[in-house]
């Protein structure tokens, strides 16, 4: 006699589709409730005792001038801009803060408004603006006061960065000097914080070449909060 066989399990209903489908509309609403309360905590934090001091981990972008810190933030914001024009560079930290929203057809780009603490959207052609104006009106000084940088898109993941000031290996005068100086001991300040996981950009070379990776080293012998990249 020939073997029975179990028959196919039915496809499910259209009401248990629909069930499905508003537990993880609902999953989704809730992680981004929290993010959005982890996120206005933070922002009231750094901005009352300073980013350095916050009590939380968080990603920091670290490299030399260069490097290619920008191609990493681009590839994971999903798309290509540029902050930052001009020789000196950025000059301050930039906290990029990336949202996955799958029901975004496109990207939405949000600035910061220090006068008021709420988040403005803007064009990215308008955010590159205004981050790179943010970074030109320090001239050749340097400040630990961030901007804030928020993109909501399909194609970034839920995550944090504090993307800084790269390191200068070379100086041409006296002013740039004092400048390359300013940026090591901001970044340093950052790197000196234990809470704080250290992005460690290099270019593909000889690992004797590898200078912010031994200035990671010599803070996290281990490298337990060190990734290199």
């Amino acid at each position: 006699m020939p073997s029975a066989t179990a028959a196919p399990p039915a496809p499910p209903s259209k009401p248990q589709l629909n069930r499905s489908f508003s537990i993880i509309q609902g999953h989704n609403e809730q992680r981004s409730e929290l993010l959005d309360v982890l996120s206005d905590v933070k922002t009231k934090v750094q901005d009352r005792l300073g980013i350095v001091d916050f009590p939380l981990p968080q990603f920091i972008l670290i490299g030399k001038q260069s490097v290619g810190k920008s191609r990493l933030i681009e590839a994971l914001a999903g798309e290509q801009f540029n902050f930052v024009n001009g020789s000196l560079g950025s000059r301050r930290p930039t906290v990029l803060e990336f949202r996955n929203v799958q029901q975004n057809k496109h990207s939405r780009w949000y600035v910061m408004d220090k006068k008021t603490n709420k988040w403005q959207e803007h064009p990215l052609s308008e955010v590159t603006k205004i981050i790179g104006e943010a970074h030109e009106s320090l001239g050749a000084s340097v400040t630990d006061e961030p901007v804030y940088v928020r993109v909501e898109s399909p194609y970034c993941v839920d995550m944090q960065i504090v993307d800084l000031p790269g390191f200068r290996d070379f100086a041409l005068d006296k002013e740039k000097q004092q400048l390359a100086d300013q940026i090591d001991n901001l970044v340093m300040r950052f790197m000196q914080d234990t809470r704080n996981v250290m992005l460690c950009v290099e270019e593909a070379g000889d690992a004797a070449n590898l200078s912010t990776l031994s200035r990671c080293k010599r803070l996290d012998p281990g490298f337990q909060r060190t990734i290199l990249i």
